[in-house]
């Protein structure tokens, strides 16, 4: 199995010290739902491991690239992982302690019966930490078929959805927010709109009532009365939807200029990959 991981690097102890219970903010779109290869030769696969204690493993983990088995197409009768070796390359970048690695690690495992190398390409990790103490690790691979050659597609990872999100709040507030994965942010968002208007709708109807006592009696100090109260309601009411229309505003804007959840951008297939600099040679 080649697998190639390219991504910030972090120890475990510093990424838990600035994300605190998780990787991210925003749990990533392709935990729930996975990317399409557009080559069919291509399956993106999802690798889900609970860890006791406060360890973060890598997707380069022996355990992480022996749990990968697991889940690989059953129609490709992948049995066991037999060995495994890696070399690791690294190059500086982003900032603070934070470089950037890149790290291939070849697996040798059995499919029906007989020794097969199969090439895999991590695209993404996060974990989160549970309340019973344990963590929560999740990988995404790209995986070739055995019968395929090893030709992975290329993807970035963003947290952008650009007008994704915004035709989608525009239609319904917090829609967009929702896509997004921000549900919090989206259901505050949805009941804050539902409250203005059921606000609106219900202020006007009482105002509306008041006015109809207005031209109904001839008591010049009800007349006085139901009059003033109309232009509270009314008062109330202009408030009311002036505080949605914000609120809606604030929504669009969110939608397009927010950073979502992460999420798995994929390309078509580069006819050829990009050369490495060999840095380091490790044997599991």
């Amino acid at each position: 199995m080649l697998l190639i991981l390219s991504s910030p690097y972090m120890t475990s102890e510093a990424a838990a010290r600035e994300r605190g219970g998780a990787s991210d903010k925003l749990v990533p779109q392709w935990v729930h739902k996975q990317p399409v290869a557009r080559d069919a030769g291509i399956e993106y696969v999802l690798v889900p491991l609970s860890t006791s204690g406060s360890t973060v493993l890598s997707g380069n983990s022996p355990a992480a690239l022996n749990e990968l088995v697991r889940y690989l197409p059953r129609d490709w009768n992948i049995s066991s992982t037999e060995s495994m070796s890696s070399v690791m390359h690294s190059r500086e970048g982003g900032s603070g302690s934070q470089f950037e690695r890149e790290d291939i690690v070849t697996v040798d495992v059995v499919a029906q019966g007989s020794p097969v190398e199969l090439s895999c390409k991590l695209v993404d990790s996060y974990w989160e930490r549970k309340a019973d103490g344990t963590v929560q690790n999740y990988w995404l691979y790209q995986v070739a078929s055995p019968d395929s050659p090893a030709r992975f597609e290329e993807t970035s990872v963003t947290t952008a959805y650009g007008a994704r999100g915004l035709w989608r709040s525009a239609i319904i507030p917090g829609w967009g927010q929702f896509h997004k994965g921000s549900y919090l942010k989206g259901g505050l968002i949805l009941g804050g709109c539902a409250v203005m208007a059921g606000g609106i709708a219900a202020v006007e109807s009482i105002r509306q009532d008041y006015v109809r006592r207005v031209g109904e009696t001839h008591n010049a100090d009800l007349r006085r009365s139901y009059a003033y109260k109309a232009d509270q309601l009314a008062t109330v009411r202009n408030v009311c939807i002036g505080v949605a229309g914000a609120l809606y505003l604030y929504n669009l804007i969110d939608a397009i200029a927010a950073p979502g959840a992460k999420r798995i951008k994929v390309y078509p297939t580069s006819p050829d990959g990009a050369s490495l600099a060999m840095a380091l040679n490790l044997t599991f």
